[in-house]
């Protein structure tokens, strides 16, 4: 499929015209045995298909069946996939009465809608494990860097006492020193948690802007081919 010849083929298969066929699927002597399309032999009716392109976050495309038959009743999107497994003879052009058109149409209509919900939803789905996985990062940083400072705040508290009761002076020095390098560490703790802060903030701005790109969608519904079945 990716060689240029194969990516040639299919590009020029899609430029074709598919007008209004009639096409008889072959399920008695195919190979395998597949029992959807088992189930709908001797029967006929008419099917339509269409390609859905989602763009949001990103470009999602779906292939769309639409199928009755010839009582009425709907025939369902892995049936329909099924059936073009099964070698298939072109009986030539045919038109499609106004009544059966219209009932396509609808069921279409009803697909991609339904499609694009269920897009939107999963979008929603990936962006709630999105915000939780964020939310428990959050925390857990703040958390650590919170923790970290508490200690260092507490050696600086214990060292205060240790230089109260020195009884030298080299020890006082030795003492404050230790002190010293403490508070700069504490003070660079606490610019850790703004810039941490920061972070945070942003991400969450990341996060919501890509929320907003995942709701605008442009949606696209291009007819591929309509045909009248019968399944032999």
């Amino acid at each position: 499929m990716s060689h240029p010849l194969g990516e040639y083929v299919l590009q020029t298969a899609k430029k074709q015209p598919t007008p209004v066929a009639a096409i008889t699927f072959d399920i008695s002597h195919h190979p395998v045995k597949i029992a959807m399309v088992e189930g709908i032999k001797g029967k006929s009716g008419w099917l339509h298909l269409q390609r859905l392109s989602i763009d949001s976050f990103e470009t999602e495309e779906y292939l769309l069946f639409s199928a009755v038959d010839s009582t009425g009743n709907s025939i369902d999107q892995e049936t329909c996939e099924k059936l073009f497994h099964c070698m298939g003879n072109s009986t030539g052009i045919t038109l499609i009465p106004d009544t059966l058109q219209q009932r396509l149409d609808q069921e279409a209509d009803r697909h991609v809608k339904a499609t694009i919900s269920r897009s939107l939803e999963e979008n929603n789905h990936h962006f709630s494990e999105a915000r939780e996985r964020l939310e428990k990062w959050a925390e857990d940083m703040v958390i650590a860097a919170e923790k970290e400072l508490k200690d260092t705040k507490q050696q600086i508290n214990v060292l205060n006492r240790q230089s109260r009761l020195a009884s030298t002076m080299e020890e006082q020095h030795e003492l404050q020193e230790k002190i010293q390098d403490l508070e700069k560490k504490k003070r660079r703790q606490r610019q850790q948690i703004f810039d941490l802060e920061d972070e945070i903030a942003q991400k969450r701005d990341d996060l919501i802007s890509a929320l907003e790109r995942r709701m605008t969608q442009k949606t696209i519904s291009e007819p591929l081919f309509t045909i009248a079945w019968n399944v032999v």
